[in-house]
């Protein structure tokens, strides 16, 4: 629980900057539970194939960070988790952070 109460604050703290205001995500953590595991590669299925909830974070759901939320985040998900033939997801990962990269997703 510690983990999770620094990210919250961490993120109210660099919300509330007006030159931050940014925000802070867990690539791969598509359902936001602050964990990156087989729910969220599920999570992201649902939502693309069977009409599921949008995930909060576009982000995070955008495992593979390729700029998409599709099937291969699922995919790429799955392989890093359990086939070990897969890299780890890109930052902010395995930490919460901000986004390094440019793209048309959002957290919102």
């Amino acid at each position: 629980m510690k983990k999770g109460l620094s990210y919250v604050v961490f993120t109210l703290v660099l919300l509330s900057s007006p030159v931050l205001a940014q925000v802070i995500f867990i690539r791969g953590d598509a359902n936001q539970d602050l964990r990156v595991d087989l729910s969220d590669s599920i999570f992201v299925n649902n939502y693309l194939f069977r009409g599921g909830e949008k995930p909060r974070c576009m982000d995070a759901a955008d495992a593979n960070d390729d700029g998409e939320v599709d099937l291969s985040d699922g995919i790429y998900l799955n392989n890093y988790l359990f086939l070990g033939s897969g890299k780890a997801p890109p930052p902010p990962y395995p930490e919460p952070g901000i986004d390094p990269t440019q793209d048309d997703l959002d957290c919102g």
